[in-house]
């Protein structure tokens, strides 16, 4: 690229001089043509006014005479009938009007003055002087083509110049490409020194694509080592207890036998989890989309949920809008938003969770808090990631497999709305999905 972006710049440079340089020369060849038969037209009517003041026997002596001082090529007396090849009948009649007429061909200009015969007749003779000169730029064309070389020159460098501080960032964002698609995702394009142009806007784009990559790559890393310590424990768990029970010595089976229950039911829940998200990242899933009045969806998890919150100690509220909140979802999938953000609540609440349902202009808003540690401001946009509910404090240990809330926040935007987190009243967290709301709010 960089041969041929200096191969282009030296060549425009080498063309627009080579333009102007025939342009020029053009120019100047006019010109010098134009003055040439203006200088002689002057001449010829001096010496024909001279010649005039004598008398007309006497114009042949006269002209003679002066010649040698109008310094062309001859001057002579031409008669008008017939006219010289050169004077065609519009220069014939200009002249019978009193006017100096004068033309160029080739090399040879020609200059014609009138010349009244005696008596004031009309004129039929013409003083006519001829003068042959090669027009040439003179003194001007050898430094003509030194500006030129000069020119090209100072272009060919500037064009070397050019094509490395534009080639040279784009070889080194192709290199950087090349590495990251080989998996080097560390790979980095060089800012520029300064600049806010569309290079320097591709080299940060390419670097914001790679640390993009890189932090996606580490979160998989940190996904896959999460659910394979999540596998392992409870496939541990498992095959213990069943090669106690194989071995007959397990000290209670029945108990052993609910042990392996629990984890198997862990484990199933993990599967489940796993097969959701990936289902909903990659859109192959399918709502029944229906109109869903969302007092319903809250009404009937809290009664679901309600005996496991209150075995843990918990108070499970409902506040829900006196009018229905109808929203065109998926009724199951509905279920599982607000149960995935009670089971959270639950985990991290110390005493209450408090489950609303109400509209906020065109929204349908369901809400779930707790009255637990809450969760800071610089991590409310991130409690949604994968897995990242396991670095947030609980109140109680569960079978959470920390996907719970990135599915929520999958399944919400699938049916057209998303979910956030905020501060509750009571110090705790505020898990906030808004929907948009079914116009009328009639679910028929």
């Amino acid at each position: 690229m960089r041969r041929r972006l200096l191969a282009t710049i030296a060549g425009a440079v080498a063309a627009a001089v080579a333009v102007v340089g025939l342009g020029t020369l053009v120019l100047t060849r006019l010109d010098a043509r134009h003055r040439d038969e203006e200088d002689l037209s002057r001449r010829v009517t001096e010496l024909a006014a001279v010649v005039a003041e004598v008398r007309p026997t006497r114009a042949g002596p006269v002209t003679e005479r002066f010649a040698p001082a109008l310094d062309v090529d001859a001057v002579d007396l031409v008669l008008l009938e017939p006219p010289p090849p050169w004077v065609t009948n519009g220069d014939v009649e200009r002249l019978e009007a009193g006017e100096t007429v004068s033309t160029r061909r080739g090399d040879t200009t020609y200059a014609a003055a009138p010349l009244p015969v005696a008596g004031g007749a009309s004129v039929r003779r013409a003083l006519v002087a001829v003068d042959t000169a090669e027009t040439d730029i003179g003194a001007a064309g050898p430094w003509f083509v030194i500006a030129g070389a000069v020119t090209v020159l100072l272009g060919a460098l500037v064009a070397i110049r050019l094509s490395r501080s534009l080639a040279g960032p784009l070889s080194a964002a192709e290199e950087a490409t090349r590495r990251i698609a080989d998996g080097d995702l560390a790979a980095r394009v060089p800012e520029p020194p300064s600049g806010d142009d569309e290079l320097a806007r591709l080299i940060g784009s390419v670097n914001a694509m790679a640390a993009s990559l890189e932090r996606a790559r580490n979160t998989e890393r940190e996904f896959l080592l999460s659910v394979s310590h999540d596998l392992r424990t409870p496939l541990t768990s498992i095959s213990g207890w069943a090669e106690a029970l194989t071995d007959s010595t397990a000290p209670d089976p029945s108990a052993a036998g609910a042990i392996i229950l629990t984890e198997a039911g862990r484990l199933d829940r993990l599967v489940h989890d796993l097969l959701d998200l990936a289902r909903l990242r990659a859109q192959a899933f399918t709502l029944t989309v229906r109109p869903v009045d969302l007092r319903d969806v809250a009404t009937g998890t809290a009664e679901a949920l309600h005996p496991d919150l209150e075995d843990a100690g918990l108070t499970l509220t409902l506040d829900l809008a006196e009018d229905a909140v109808v929203v065109d979802g998926d009724a199951d999938r509905l279920a599982q938003i607000a149960a995935n953000l009670i089971e959270n609540a639950g985990r991290h609440a110390t005493s209450r969770v408090r489950i609303s349902v109400s509209e906020d202009g065109d929204d349908a808003v369901l809400a779930v808090e707790d009255d637990g540690p809450g969760i800071p401001r610089e991590e409310a946009d991130r409690v949604f990631d994968r897995l990242y509910g396991r670095a947030r404090p609980t109140a109680r240990s569960g079978t959470a497999t920390g996907l719970g809330l990135a599915i929520v926040r999958e399944l919400a935007r699938a049916m057209g709305g998303d979910v956030a987190a905020v501060d509750a009243d009571s110090g705790g967290a505020r898990l906030v999905v808004r929907l948009p709301r079914r116009a009328g709010g009639s679910r028929t």
